[in-house]
């Protein structure tokens, strides 16, 4: 069923675009699949194992830690200037822990009473960056799940290229021999071998046993 689909497929390419169209097609395909399942892969393989700069992130691990300094600072500015009168010590814990409890009650109050506007959005925006550290947390996370399943996945995208060569290699032996018999496959090499060894076999016994000699002629 699939020859007849493809060479009818062919035929209507070649009939309305020339072959010129479907040797490019085909030439463009083949490039793509060679770059998304040889070349990339393999390059990637060797970067990791074999370069310094190893696996290059998708995230932005700076931007994580100064993301993080700058909620450390907001959480503490917001603490000295609300509750002036905490313990030094629990709003460094505070900051340092990034807790948001505290700003979210707050805000919760604020945001019963109109003339408070400015602090709700104060506590808005120290929840904006706390969210905007999670979520660069969340794309860390995942980047070093990405980095430590790195070559299985390049390995994977490798594995349809080994089975196409494998499959165009017999094709290509299985028509090299049936065209030109050009050597010959291992199941006429076993038959010969056995063949073989039966004569010489054949040859031992006679030696031991030979046969009469025929009588002779009378003239």
């Amino acid at each position: 069923l699939g020859i007849p689909t493809a060479a009818y497929a062919t035929y209507h390419v070649c009939k309305d675009h020339g072959g010129y169209f479907l040797l490019k097609e085909v030439l463009a395909k083949i490039n793509e699949f060679c770059k998304e399942h040889i070349s990339e892969p393999c390059f990637s393989i060797y970067q990791e194992l074999f370069t310094r700069t190893g696996r290059i992130d998708v995230n932005d691990r700076k931007a994580r830690i100064d993301t993080i300094e700058s909620l450390k600072r907001m959480i503490r500015s917001w603490l000295d200037e609300t509750f002036a009168d905490m313990p030094e010590a629990e709003k460094i814990a505070m900051s340092n822990n990034m807790d948001i409890s505290l700003i979210e009650e707050l805000k919760e109050e604020s945001i019963k009473h109109i003339y408070e506007i400015n602090s709700v959005v104060r506590c808005s925006l120290i929840e904006m960056q706390f969210i905007k550290k999670e979520l660069l947390n969340a794309l860390v996370a995942m980047d070093e799940l990405m980095g430590s399943n790195e070559i299985n996945a390049r390995l994977a995208a490798m594995t349809p290229a080994v089975i196409l060569v494998i499959g165009i290699r017999k094709v290509f032996r299985f028509i090299f021999y049936a065209l030109f018999k050009f050597g010959a496959p291992k199941q006429e090499i076993y038959a010969s071998f056995r063949k073989t060894i039966l004569d010489i076999e054949r040859l031992l016994l006679m030696r031991d046993d030979p046969p009469p000699n025929p009588p002779s002629l009378s003239w």
